[in-house]
């Protein structure tokens, strides 16, 4: 068995990811063993069959978007023999804003034949009363799920992805849930007390800074610090959240009152309505009145493969 696997998935970043795998393949001058990914949750698949396969050292390689990322190192948690290299190649590539990332195919042959090292990274996770989530970059409920809910569910989709315009289908959603979005209500609990927080926008707990294609929502996160953080938009009016949407993109929106972080190992929440969650842009589950949630953070639960001169 190689001990390189390379995990392609051709329809990230709208076939960017085919496009540079095909420039790339013919000049890797090491062995490995190619998937292309051919349904969801494949890539979690794969990488954790190879995981188990051997306790040899492995380098898994993923090229495609943040989905693909995800999807592998929900496979990988707790496999301290396996390191995990990342080509960003999707749409909104928030991983590779914070993480460190293959950018040139002269980076990944020098690291392949000349590197071993890597470094240990913490991830997320999100337990309901019947499933766990993992998530690298982040998870939450409310306006932003329910966006990405409706234009991934869009018959929109397709037909813009076909004209390379795939990510206006998320705006256009964005503005029609600006108007038509029902806030809602939570409460956080912990030994104490339970904090209740009204006319809320959303809720988003982080384990780095970007979420949403480049908004930098949590700036104070880090992803190697066994800390998560918790952001909360409440009591914010329509006109004023379009006004504060462009400040995310540099991280000064954490100015303004109506936003609410909180830094923590661990949270646990109780919904107060029907809201639609996401784990790393991807849909998680529906909430129900009164159901609980609670989030916390894996020290040290995956292996970033990454020259010992880069910093994540």
């Amino acid at each position: 068995m190689n001990n390189v696997v390379i995990i392609v998935n051709e329809v990230a970043g709208q076939g960017r990811a085919k496009k540079l795998w095909e420039s790339w393949k013919d000049r890797l001058p090491f062995s490995f063993t190619l998937f292309k990914t051919e349904y969801s949750g494949h890539a979690t698949a794969i990488s954790k069959e190879y995981a188990d396969a051997s306790q040899e050292p492995l380098l898994i390689i993923a090229i495609g978007g943040d989905g693909t990322i995800h999807e592998i190192l929900s496979g990988l948690i707790g496999y301290n023999h396996v390191r995990v290299g990342v080509v960003s190649a999707g749409s909104g590539n928030d991983f590779g804003r914070t993480f460190f990332v293959f950018k040139t195919i002269e980076q990944l042959n020098e690291y392949v034949l000349e590197f071993q090292s890597s470094e240990y990274m913490d991830m997320g996770t999100l337990k309901t009363n019947s499933e766990k989530f993992h998530f690298v970059n982040n998870a939450g409920f409310g306006f932003d799920a329910h966006v990405v809910y409706a234009a991934n569910n869009s018959s929109w989709k397709k037909w813009l992805n076909r004209l390379g315009l795939g990510k206006l289908v998320y705006i256009l959603y964005l503005v029609k849930e600006l108007f038509c979005f029902q806030k809602f209500s939570f409460s956080l609990l912990n030994k104490e007390d339970e904090i209740k927080f009204e006319d809320v926008w959303f809720i988003t707990v982080c384990n780095q800074p970007y979420f949403g294609g480049g908004m930098k929502i949590s700036p104070s996160s880090l992803p190697n610090d066994s800390l998560i953080e918790l952001t909360i938009v409440h009591h914010l009016k329509r006109t004023k959240l379009l006004f504060i949407f462009g400040t995310v993109f540099f991280g000064k929106h954490t100015a303004y009152k109506e936003i609410k972080q909180i830094q923590a190992k661990e949270f646990t929440i109780q919904m107060n309505d029907e809201v639609y969650g996401h784990v790393d842009g991807e849909f998680s589950c529906m909430t129900t009145p009164g159901s609980t949630f609670t989030f916390k953070v894996e020290s040290d639960a995956w292996n970033l493969a990454k020259p010992p001169s880069k910093r994540s």
